[in-house]
């Protein structure tokens, strides 16, 4: 069978157009949108409605398109498992994580991977939001937070506890917050502009919910720059605790109102479902699972068994 006509329609209706697919192959628009004409003449029905820039598959374009995936599924199944490509990890490997993060951890993770699996390539791609697996051709996502539904296969790997922070100097000029009440009239770093106008919520021992308003500050988006800034006592942060645990226990860092929590964001990997899992894909994320039961500030799920 001759795939480049049935790999180009799969694109175009996964991606929604003709132009976007033809980005995603590294081909031209006019060659992606002849092959889908002649396989359409070949199957003699239509697969695709045209309109302008936007392109959807028709009805029977749509029943085409769900067995044609299941079929593909399996081909490249078939071809990995002959390659022998399940079993010993090689190839380009796509990884994206969120910013601060991927450059305090995941990069160093891949450079320890590469060493121990020396026919594996990788691409890091470091972006706080949450990219299109398919259109950006990611192998795995460290996601964190809450997941929107979708057909991606999971794993959690982590939840990370959030903490609020400031330096010795700063409480012993602005004095120790004992209440969260006492946090608006606080000198504040923030990761972003916009988390001036949000509150920031905190439960009690007792499991009553606080929602504490914070006005004053600086915004620095970049956790480790943030956390400079508080270390060198221009104000209180609330963040993950993994990005302030060396300091704190350095003592440049005291963590504040600790008897209150925050909400924990779990951190999760993610992939594309698949027949069969490429070997570089499945041990990446058993060998991020390892290395963050170190990781400080961090209650890393137990490594699965059996892997």
């Amino acid at each position: 069978m001759n795939k480049a006509g049935e790999i180009a329609f799969l694109k175009v209706v996964e991606l929604g157009s003709i132009r976007a697919a033809a980005r995603a192959l590294g081909q031209d628009a006019s060659g992606i949108s002849r092959r889908i004409t002649r396989l359409e003449k070949r199957l003699g029905t239509k697969l695709l409605d045209r309109n302008g820039n936007a392109t959807a598959a028709t009805a029977k374009g749509q029943l085409y398109y769900e067995r044609l995936s299941s079929i593909i599924d399996q081909l490249a199944a078939l071809e990995t498992e002959m390659s022998g490509e399940d079993l010993v990890p090689s190839g380009l490997l796509r990884v994206t994580a969120p910013i601060d993060f991927g450059q305090e951890h995941v990069a160093q993770w891949l450079l320890h991977y590469k060493r121990l699996y020396p026919s594996v390539e990788f691409d890091l791609i470091l972006a706080n939001d949450f990219l299109d697996l398919n259109q950006s051709q990611i192998d795995v996502a460290l996601r964190v937070g809450t997941l929107p539904d979708s057909g991606l296969i999971t794993r959690k790997l982590a939840d990370a506890p959030q903490a609020i922070v400031a330096s010795p100097e700063y409480l012993k000029r602005k004095g120790m917050p004992e209440h969260p009440n006492e946090l608006p009239a606080h000198d504040h770093v923030f990761f972003s502009a916009g988390a001036r106008q949000q509150h920031l919520e905190l439960i009690s021992d007792g499991g009553s919910v606080l929602r504490v308003s914070r006005l004053h500050g600086i915004a620095i988006n970049s956790v480790r720059s943030a956390v400079n800034a508080v270390a060198n006592g221009l104000g209180i942060y609330s963040g993950p605790l993994w990005a302030f645990a060396e300091e704190i226990a350095r003592g440049n860092l005291v963590q504040v109102l600790a008897r209150y929590e925050q909400k924990q964001l779990p951190l999760y990997a993610v992939r594309q479902p698949a027949t069969v899992v490429p070997a570089r894909i499945s041990t990446f994320i058993s060998h991020v699972s390892d290395r963050i039961q170190s990781v400080d500030g961090m209650n890393a799920v137990p490594p699965m068994s059996g892997r």
